[in-house]
């Protein structure tokens, strides 16, 4: 029983006096902080918190940064200040410098590593340090003798990755890199050939693991208040760490002694020979250990900086392949040398200092990546004595004053709202580098202690940089993302060997295209802003898109037969819509064209097809008339798809679906499996596996093959008597061009009436307009139902109606049905603007792009303005059809544009002069949906109300 009470008496004294422990520490942290006073930073918690956010330590830093500029966390003997506001880091590091130092703190964590080295140093001692480094730095032996040792390490590095490449083995990149600039800053600082790259030193490896290792345990110590007890105690990380640094320590004390043996004997041009010969003149001063703290001070400013800064460049290259192009387009302009192993040497030695200095775009990809990804996250001074900060913040003597580079590269008041946006055009103006304050752009510090090796630094990663791109795809070097390496060897190989034509500039990738999907138009509205024509690259083609109504004229007129729908376009189209009219080329074309022309010619067909548009719009707004009667919403796009099915079905077809009253569940069937069947076609266009999909009846493929299914089953063979007799009694043929017809008199008139009526709820001025003149261009008219108005609208009456002309071609301006048209270049050519596309390139000509240009429309080409299309008598004034290219142009140009346009000004005199439409929701975003035709994504609610007359 005694046993029992004394056990839990421990128990009960050792909680006891944790507990106390523990409040001593937190009054110790509360005490004489100013905690609210608002002189001082504003509190963001205590530096134990970071213990819980280790991990993700910088970005938790990042959302403090962004809720205060400048703040504290406490500590028990001082507070902790954290800024991003580089006037706060000007006066820290270059106004009131002398008032800064390392301080005890840091001093006491980075000692048992790095010693008395220069980034653990004040006073005489960095000064003297600093003086000779200095010294070495701007010498142009030095530079020569550094830039000779940069060369080689990446032409190893090359090497070594072909090595692996050949035998199709994954790698560490970093861990590449990190031995490459060991064995540079091995041989430039200390004259010493570790070759580690080519893994034949056995003691190399083991010093990088353990230099490693221990600068990681080193930075835990900023968290674990227990560090000093632990390390006391030579137990958990600091036993660790204390075994890493004796085997750093052990290592770098070899060196020094084979150096000293060698002095004599060979020429030396390293820092370190500068550093033995100084220590000659003071032997007091500079002592074995004290030569070794420098030693290592420069290596993990050689070796970790410029390793980590390259592993970053790599990722966001993976990240953002449009930036890797463009750097190797960058090195193809400067540097001429052929892509293969047997040229590494050439290719190398030909990055000279003059070339290096040409390549402005990767000097600022580098430095973006400085930005974003600074190998020195958080860097820190101490105050000596009581201070105010330029932002009027008071800090007390002791205090630490840490600036957040990583948190500062993601700041918007800095950098603007892109801050978080990996951009290296930021950093060019007329493309060439232009740098950024020290103070605002802090990854290689400012002020008296800036960095002396940032020339050597930037020398070192372009040379390595510029060979990598070179001779490899950075996705293919991380492995991040295996398919698209074979992607991008592919177009470094084939785009570095455009040296003799000129291709229109990249605006990405195709696979921009699937990221972008749901907004594909819009995003290709914004490539189109900032170029005319540009190139989005595949992995057999580039695909062209141009905006430019020169090069239109020339695809479609011009040039006419060098551009067709294609292999590529036919393979994609034919599942859907076999060989029509929209897929085929050559003689198919032109029989079902000759013959469509034959019959749009007719007169008896345009006045049929007449009455067929006057019975379905009274159908039509018969069934509004009943929503407005029980005020209930409609979806207006649904009813005109049901409109435009049955008018095309009876005017081409000579059959009644009457889909509009619904009594025909087969056509409204055919319907939703004909959109559904569309959309999913038109997202073979990014999916760069649909025809794996295909074989094995998968996902969206199975879909598409079902809803392909239902449509041929709603087929009539007696439809299209006349095609009948172009191809005997082919029943899969006729189909085929039902199909095209349908796409051609439904979808287009359907999605442009949409487009139209939510115009008109977004600019009911418009609205009142398009009545007003209906009802002045049918004066005279007795009408007294929507039936007798509709057979009143004669041919003449529509002709009056220019506004209503102007209003329709406006939406069809913004709101083409066909928002992209791609043509296949048949022979490789140059088009108007002067630059080249080849044989089998996709060129695509960008109807809804087209209708937002500036440069076309003027400044207000986004706003809707009817008036646009108005003679100053307002009659309509059409525009270049190369201009205006809703219908197309050339031979190929819309047969049924005139029929269009009748049953769009038919059906919205008679919707327009018996209704007012209104959004059933204005909140609610009205967006397209991403298929072939430029459909409304989930209909059109509107609510309808009588116009009184």
């Amino acid at each position: 029983m005694d046993v029992y009470f004394a056990f839990l008496s421990i128990i009960a004294t050792t909680l006891l006096l944790m507990f106390m422990l523990f409040s001593a520490l937190m009054l110790r942290i509360f005490t004489g902080k100013s905690i609210r006073n608002p002189d001082y930073p504003p509190v963001m918690g205590t530096v134990f918190s970071q213990l819980f956010y280790f991990n993700r330590l910088y970005d938790y830093q990042i959302g403090m940064a962004k809720k205060h500029k400048t703040f504290r966390l406490l500590a028990p003997d001082q507070s902790e200040i954290y800024t991003t506001e580089p006037r706060n880091i000007e006066h820290i590091l270059k106004r009131n410098f002398s008032k800064y130092s390392k301080g005890k703190y840091n001093q006491d964590v980075m000692k048992d590593l790095f010693g008395q080295g220069i980034f653990v140093v004040d006073g005489e001692k960095w000064i003297q340090q600093r003086k000779l480094a200095s010294v070495e730095f701007s010498s142009g032996v030095l530079r020569d003798f550094s830039s000779s040792e940069f060369r080689k390490n990446s032409a190893k590095l090359v090497r070594t990755i072909f090595e692996f490449s050949k035998q199709n083995q994954v790698f560490d990149i970093q861990a590449l890199l990190m031995r490459c600039t060991l064995d540079s800053i091995f041989k430039v600082g200390f004259g010493v050939d570790l070759n580690c790259l080519e893994g034949s030193n056995r003691e190399g490896d083991e010093f990088i693991k353990a230099f490693d290792d221990s600068n990681e345990l080193l930075y835990w110590r900023y968290v674990d208040p227990f560090w000093k007890l632990k390390r006391y105690l030579n137990i958990g990380a600091e036993a660790k760490l204390k075994k890493n640094i004796k085997i750093t320590h052990n290592f770098v004390d070899k060196v020094i002694k084979t150096k000293k043996e060698r002095m004599e004997m060979e020429k030396h041009f390293d820092i370190l020979s500068r550093f033995l010969a100084e220590g000659k003149k003071y032997p007091e001063t500079m002592s074995d250990i004290y030569l070794r703290d420098i030693i290592l001070n420069f290596i993990i400013a050689g070796k970790d900086t410029t390793a980590n800064t390259l592993s970053w460049f790599i990722y966001v290259l993976c990240r953002n392949p449009l930036i890797q192009e463009k750097i190797a387009q960058e090195l193809g302009e400067v540097v001429n040398c052929p892509l293969n192993e047997a040229n590494v040497s050439n290719f190398i030695q030909s990055v000279t200092d003059g070339a290096l200095e040409q390549m402005h775009f990767l000097h600022a990809t580098l430095t973006e990546t400085l930005r974003l990804y600074p190998a020195v996250p958080v860097d820190g001074r101490c105050s000596e004595t009581d201070d105010t900060l330029p932002d009027g913040y008071k800090l007390k003597k002791g205090d630490d004053v840490y600036y957040l580079a990583y948190a500062m590269g993601r700041m918007p008041y800095i950098w603007g709202e892109d801050a978080d946006e990996f951009r290296p055009e930021r950093w060019l103006k007329n493309g060439v580098f232009q740098p950024e304050s020290p103070f605002k752009f802090v990854a290689f510090h400012g002020g008296p202690r800036i960095c002396l090796g940032k020339d050597f630094a930037y020398r070192q990663m372009k040379i390595v940089s510029a060979a990598l791109v070179h001779f490899f795809s950075s996705t293919s070097i991380t492995f991040l993302f295996i398919f698209f390496s074979i992607f991008f060897v592919n177009l470094l190989v084939r785009k570095l060997h455009e040296k003799k034509k000129k291709y229109h500039p990249i605006g990405g990738t195709v696979l921009h295209q699937l990221k972008n999907f749901n907004r594909l138009h819009d995003y290709m509205t914004d490539l189109a802003e900032k170029y005319k024509t540009y190139r989005l690259i595949g992995l057999f083609r580039s695909e062209v898109y141009t905006s430019d109504p020169a090069n239109v004229e020339y695809i479609l007129k011009s040039n006419f037969e060098n551009y067709g729908k294609g292999e590529y376009n036919y393979t994609i189209l034919k599942d859907l819509l076999g060989d029509g009219i929209f897929t085929v080329d050559g003689d198919k074309w032109k029989e079902q064209r000759k013959v469509a022309s034959h019959e749009f010619s007719r007169r008896a067909l345009r006045d049929f097809s007449a009455g067929v548009f006057r019975n379905n719009a009274v159908k039509l707004a018969n069934i509004v008339s009943e929503s407005v009667i029980t005020n209930e919403p409609i979806d207006i796009q649904d009813l005109f798809m049901k409109s435009t099915l049955d008018s095309i079905s009876k005017v081409a077809f000579g059959v009644e679906l009457d889909s509009l009253c619904g009594s025909n569940d087969e056509s409204e069937k055919f319907s939703k499996a004909f959109d559904d069947a569309s959309a999913m076609t038109a997202w073979r266009y990014v999916d760069v596996l649909w025809k794996i999909k295909k074989a094995l009846n998968l996902g969206l493929e199975a879909k598409l093959k079902k809803n392909i299914e239902v449509g041929s089953l709603n087929n009539k063979e007696d439809m299209v008597s006349r095609f009948l007799q172009l191809n005997g009694s082919d029943p899969k043929y006729v189909r085929d061009i039902i199909l095209n017809f349908v796409m051609a008199g439904k979808d287009t008139t359907a999605t442009t009436l949409s487009w139209f009526i939510y115009m008109l709820c977004k600019h009911p001025l418009v609205q009142e307009k398009v009545a007003q003149e209906i009802e002045e261009a049918t004066k005279g008219v007795e009408a007294n139902s929507i039936s007798e108005f509709a057979s009143s609208v004669s041919e003449e009456a529509l002709e009056k109606m220019h506004y209503l002309h102007a209003t329709l071609t406006e939406t069809l301006r913004l709101y083409p049905p066909v928002p992209v048209n791609p043509k296949i270049c048949m022979s490789d050519d140059k088009m108007r603007d002067g630059f080249h596309v080849r044989k089998g390139d996709t060129v695509a000509y960008q109807p809804y792009a087209m209708g937002r240009m500036r440069f076309i429309w003027g400044d207000d080409a986004q706003k809707f303005r009817p008036e646009r299309w108005l003679d100053k008598n307002g009659c309509f004034r059409p525009e270049n059809p190369f201009k205006f290219t809703a219908f197309q142009a050339g031979p190929r140009i819309c047969l049924g544009k005139e029929f269009a346009y009748g049953q769009m000004k038919i059906v919205t005199a008679v919707l327009c002069r018996s209704f007012i439409f209104r959004l059933s929701d204005d909140k609610r975003a009205v967006k397209y949906r991403t298929m072939i035709n430029l459909h409304i994504d989930g209909g059109l609610s509107v609510r309808a109300f009588h116009r009184r007359h």
